[in-house]
């Protein structure tokens, strides 16, 4: 009887759970020719404060369920840190009060808890601004800064952090 009102229990909760806290997004950009794109589940923040809480140390999967993916049809720079054309998932690390860093790890197709640090090729500094109003849902964007650079930010709560990109 017990495993009978588990199923029921967590049946109950799936089908309850409201569309919008599965939803996912894209960022998209063309620079040069090439696209950018990046696919992420957008997670509500309902009253809570997620960068600002994070621990230092721990690495988050910036968003929900399937690991955030980039796919890239031109090699990226970020300052002197190449990241090579393809696919990769993306995971932001807290490093220290408003200091994050951005990973990129080779392996693709994975939920997004499921981050192996031997995996990454490449680390991103990011400059984190505190922004006037609150952004209730997660959200990534990509946008040229003219025709061989573009910025990568995402923006939570009141937290925005940042990258500058080149496209080669």
């Amino acid at each position: 009887m017990k495993g009978i009102w588990t199923v029921l229990m967590v049946t109950a909760f799936t089908l309850t759970l409201p569309a919008h806290e599965q939803e996912r997004g894209t960022a998209q950009v063309a620079i040069d020719g090439e696209k950018i794109s990046i696919d992420y589940g957008r997670p509500l923040l309902r009253g809570r404060n997620m960068l600002g809480r994070a621990d230092s140390g721990i690495v988050w999967r910036m968003g929900t369920d399937q690991a955030t993916s980039l796919v890239t049809e031109a090699d990226l720079v970020f300052g002197d840190i190449r990241v090579a054309k393809g696919r990769y998932s993306l995971f932001a690390k807290k490093l220290g009060p408003d200091k994050w860093e951005l990973l990129v790890n080779s392996e693709t197709n994975i939920w997004g808890t499921n981050h192996n640090p031997e995996k990454d090729v490449a680390a991103i500094p990011l400059q984190t601004r505190d922004l006037e109003s609150s952004v209730e849902m997660f959200t990534i964007t990509l946008e040229s800064k003219g025709p061989d650079s573009g910025e990568f930010y995402m923006a939570w709560g009141t937290k925005e952090l940042r990258a500058d990109f080149q496209v080669k």
